[in-house]
């Protein structure tokens, strides 16, 4: 799933932060969030956003089909303007997949309160893309440059985009493995074992203490190559300091590489008759960045999982097993209870628009306090019986606890089911309540029927529900789930898994071969995506699993990755390079990040954990290094079964099975963590635009220092941070690089004059 904020006018800012979405999209006042609203203590679907000036498009958050579009009006209301301009946009996308089946879901996004829509807004049933302009934002209650932002989905949807319908997370098993985001989260049991010093250090040393009696949760969070472990209690409170990792995320091949040798190492020393378990760094690795072997790649059962981390009693950070017996595996996917997700499904009454849920009225009225009286020495002493009981007293308190800032925070993450609010039909019965006398929440009901007339009228300019297509409201129901915009958004952000539709968007149409020093080829990319066995459909999940496990899950570095393996595979074309007349054949370039050399295919076998014979590596290793033949011919000890190993990295060979599917694009995830390629896709450089002479004129293509020496590492690594160092094919790369970035990221392009202005590759045309 790709998604941003509605508005996108921080032009210097590539790729937007969690807190540049959040600066966008910033809590709205009371009166204007989250429902309920405050004035009423109604459910409210949605949030009202400004944007940053009056010529600020209203973007689409995700790539979706127009369902529904209504032209703007400016109608007047309670002496106030009001835009009437509506898009609204289906959405089908994925987060993940379970086995063979990807883990699709729908969900719907609204925009209300547009005053003009944008002129190349596509037709009903039209599709249209991230990022593409809906309109300009218009008035709400007199306030100009304001729209009303909706996320629904309905039952089924939101069973697949959260995990779950209802309650709290399941803590008896792990949480779900379609999709695997975000922070990663160890359940750990109550009077978990700690050591003050690391155990791997000491032969079978005594426990220091335990965890407390309490269960406990461990974030381990990465980003920008840190880790950082977080100790929660299950009701969200983090409890100690969070134990930073130095460059833990950079290290995690070497660290699982050494975990793996050890545990052999040390059962060798042990005893040399024990028969040694099945393990893999690759299975390690996996384990240190989920918590969880989910791959293929063996793992031993007990595989201790040892990492410091802050325990309540505790004087500083302790060592403890997070995959020791009754440990459990979670991630943000599975929106963890105590990070503060709440479902909320208990508002009965649908007849009317009132908030009538137990769980908000909980959250919103905590236990009343009781006022104090003064004594006779002037001091005061509890009153019990002042305490605020009456309905009018309740109805402040849970207005005042509205204005919160805990209370909107814990609002954001409540995903409520409630009636839309956009059915022509239901306007005047939903809102009936209005006229009633004595609500503590409308101090001047409209009991005059004109008044009620105007409100009612009003409000059906702005409904829509009646004109959706059957399938969206068959699919949605009139009750469905309404989720926090800014929430939704900062939370799918951390996603990173693509659908055939955004994934499609990577290959661009044309593209520059390089000729000579100083000039290229523009030529049209001629790959047929749409054969069912084409690389793009057949390796599209195996490439989503690889970057999953490898870290390969921000623009940024997505964008490294895409840049250098779609031209390597000669634009999604072929897996094996096949030159079989190079001296280093046959084990020239296979898989995405084409493979060569007999030692680097070696190497990244070892790290699945087959076995490889060390005099034969070493001694081919010289051999490819020397320029010396490698041909299978020359060498006895290559087995059929390293053949057949080598065959997989290209998806080829005899014999297929799944290795043909997952080789290519894991080994091109090895290499990208061998050669530490996220260490220089991390680092943030300026942007440039250049031009190279062409068979059809002169032609544009944009290029970066960090891109650079990401492309440098896993092609020419002397050229890193050589500038001058030429290696094959960089202007090509920078073709799809430029593109994955339009495509993932937030960019502004450079013109000729320097300024940002450009959304997309400047002479390029998307892939729609």
């Amino acid at each position: 799933m790709i998604i941003s904020p509605p508005f996108l006018p921080l032009k210097d800012t590539a790729v937007y932060s969690e807190e540049d979405v959040r600066t966008l999209m910033p809590n709205a006042a009371p009166g204007n969030g989250f429902f309920p609203v405050s004035q009423a203590m109604a459910w409210h679907g949605g949030m009202h956003f400004t944007a940053t000036s009056a010529e600020e498009p209203v973007r689409a958050i995700a790539d979706g089909v127009v369902i529904f579009k209504r032209d703007a009006e400016l109608v007047r209301y309670d002496a106030q303007d009001h835009s009437t301009g509506c898009v609204v946009l289906r959405h089908t996308t994925e987060i993940g997949a379970q086995g063979d089946t990807a883990t699709e879901v729908v969900f719907y996004s609204i925009y209300q309160h547009l005053r003009k829509l944008d002129k190349d807004l596509p037709a009903v049933g039209q599709p249209i893309y991230r990022k593409d302009k809906l309109g300009l934002a218009g008035f709400i209650h007199g306030t100009a440059n304001r729209i009303h932002l909706e996320i629904v989905a309905g039952d089924a949807d939101a069973q697949k985009l959260l995990g779950r319908s209802t309650g709290d997370l399941d803590l008896t098993r792990d949480g779900r493995s379609d999709a695997v985001y975000g922070q990663i989260y160890v359940l750990l049991p109550a009077q978990s074992a700690c050591y003050a010093s690391d155990p791997r250090a000491a032969n079978n040393p005594a426990p220091s203490g335990d965890s407390g009696a309490e269960q406990l949760v461990i974030g381990i969070q990465h980003a920008m190559g840190q880790a950082t472990l977080t100790t929660y209690q299950l009701t969200g409170e983090v409890q100690g300091v969070p134990v930073p990792e130095k460059d833990a995320e950079y290290n995690l091949y070497t660290e699982a590489t050494q975990r793996h040798n050890n545990l052999r190492t040390n059962l060798q020393i042990g005893n040399s008759a024990t028969a040694l378990p099945d393990s893999s760094p690759s299975g390690w690795y996996e384990l240190l960045r989920f918590g969880r072997n989910l791959g293929p790649d063996p793992l031993p059962s007990n595989a201790a999982h040892w990492r410091k981390v802050s325990l309540p009693g505790q004087a500083g950070a302790v060592w403890v097993d997070l995959n020791a017996a009754g440990t459990k595996k979670f991630s943000d996917a599975d929106f963890p209870h105590w990070m503060g997700w709440k479902l909320v499904d208990d508002d009965i009454e649908d007849s009317n628009s009132q908030c009538n849920s137990a769980m908000i009225d909980a959250m919103l009225s905590p236990p009343a306090q009781p006022q104090t009286a003064p004594s006779l020495t002037g001091s005061t002493s509890p009153a019990p019986e002042m305490a605020q009981t009456t309905p009018a007293q309740k109805a402040a308190n849970r207005l005042r606890s509205l204005a919160d800032t805990d209370i909107q925070r814990q609002l954001g993450k409540t995903i409520c089911k409630f009636p839309t609010e956009w059915a022509d039909a239901e306007v005047r019965t939903r809102w009936a309540w209005v006229r009633e006398q004595g609500s503590p929440y409308v101090p001047y009901p409209l009991q005059d029927e004109s008044d009620f007339t105007e409100m009612s009228d009003f409000a059906q300019k702005l409904c829509f529900w009646e004109k959706l297509p059957v399938e969206d409201k068959n699919r949605l129901t009139q009750k469905h789930w309404h989720l926090n915009p800014v929430e939704f958004i900062v939370h799918f952000r951390k996603c990173g898994w693509l659908s055939a539709k955004e994934f499609m968007q990577l290959l661009p149409k044309q593209v520059l071969r390089e000729k000579g020093k100083d000039e290229a080829i523009w030529e049209r990319v001629g790959t047929d995506i749409s054969k069912s066995d084409s690389i793009f459909i057949k390796h599209r999940k195996s490439q989503n699993i690889m970057m999953r496990k490898y870290g390969v899950n921000k623009p940024y570095r997505m964008a490294a990755y895409f840049g250098n393996s779609i031209q390597e595979t000669q634009w999604w074309g072929k897996l094996h390079e096949g030159l079989s007349s190079a001296w280093y054949a046959p084990w020239d370039g296979r898989g995405f990040l084409q493979l060569t050399h007999p030692y680097n295919y070696m190497n990244y076998w070892r790290f699945r954990g087959r076995e490889i014979d060390d005099s034969l590596y070493q001694s081919m290793a010289d051999a490819s290094n020397s320029k010396k033949s490698v041909a299978d011919k020359d060498w006895p000890k290559i087995t059929e079964q390293i053949k057949l190993w080598r065959d997989q990295v290209a998806g080829d060979g005899a014999s297929f099975s799944i290795e043909n599917i997952h080789s290519p694009a894991d080994s091109a995830g090895f290499y990208w963590i061998k050669n530490n390629m996220a260490t220089y896709a991390d680092k943030k450089s300026t942007i440039t635009r250049n031009t190279i002479k062409t068979n059809n004129s002169i032609k544009t293509y944009y290029s970066s220092q960090s891109f650079w020496n990401a492309s440098a590492s896993v092609n020419l690594p002397s050229a890193v941070n050589n500038y001058n160092r030429n290696f094959n094919g960089y202007i090509a790369r920078c073709v799809p690089w430029a593109q994955a970035l339009a495509v993932l990221g937030e960019i502004s392009f450079p013109d000729a004059s320097g300024v940002l202005t450009i959304s997309f590759p400047e002479g390029y045309l998307p892939r729609r």
